[in-house]
């Protein structure tokens, strides 16, 4: 098992001993990853939000049985996956709900099978977080900074263009090219599904 680092360990004790702030530091920094993660599977912002809400409940719930030396990422990440595994499996049963859901059923299946193959346990996160800042830092210059004014800063392709007096076009040139170097170097850790949404969100 991936050992969590000293931080993370830290907070775990102190949410283990039921303290309220420890919780809301993880529920703070780990909330927004969670739902964006689910949404991507479910493409429903509310079941999403819903889902990760109860793994939060959960937690809080048996907060005395944490292990402080597991990974947290792992577990939540591991817990959303097989809570929309579960919300997928009750939609294919519900004929109603592909008659008026804009997503194919083609679409759902394949969402279904790409979480049914992702194991979070094995997934190497600290070795993966490590690939992902080394090729960041080793983009060139302004590729690097409009990678980090989108992924990491939110900004639109707008809003970067201004700040750096560059076009549009160049922006959008720029991300794709962040985004191809980082796929190469990560394709061993992530299946293609999710490698965008992945670098959407702060490891």
């Amino acid at each position: 098992m991936i050992q969590a680092k000293p931080i993370e360990r830290n907070t775990l004790e102190n949410l283990k001993r039921g303290d309220t702030k420890a919780f809301e530091s993880v529920f703070r920094f780990w909330y927004e990853p969670m739902v964006n993660f689910a949404d991507e599977y479910l493409s429903d912002l509310e079941s999403a939000r819903n889902i990760v809400q109860n793994i939060f409940m959960r937690l809080w719930e048996k907060h005395n049985l944490i292990d402080p030396d597991s990974n947290l990422k792992s577990y939540l990440y591991m817990a959303t996956r097989n809570a929309c595994l579960s919300h997928i499996r009750h939609l294919r049963v519900e004929s109603a709900y592909f008659a008026k859901s804009i997503r194919s059923s083609e679409d759902l299946q394949l969402n279904y099978e790409a979480l049914n193959e992702l194991n979070m346990e094995q997934l190497d996160f600290t070795r993966l977080e490590q690939l992902i800042q080394e090729t960041i830092d080793a983009l060139p210059e302004r590729c690097r900074e409009v990678f980090i004014m989108s992924r990491y800063e939110d900004l639109k392709n707008k809003e970067i263009a201004e700040k750096l007096d560059i076009s549009v076009k160049a922006v959008e040139a720029n991300i794709t090219r962040a985004l191809t170097k980082l796929r190469e170097n990560t394709k061993e850790y992530l299946p293609e599904l999710v490698f965008f949404l992945l670098f959407n969100t702060h490891f």
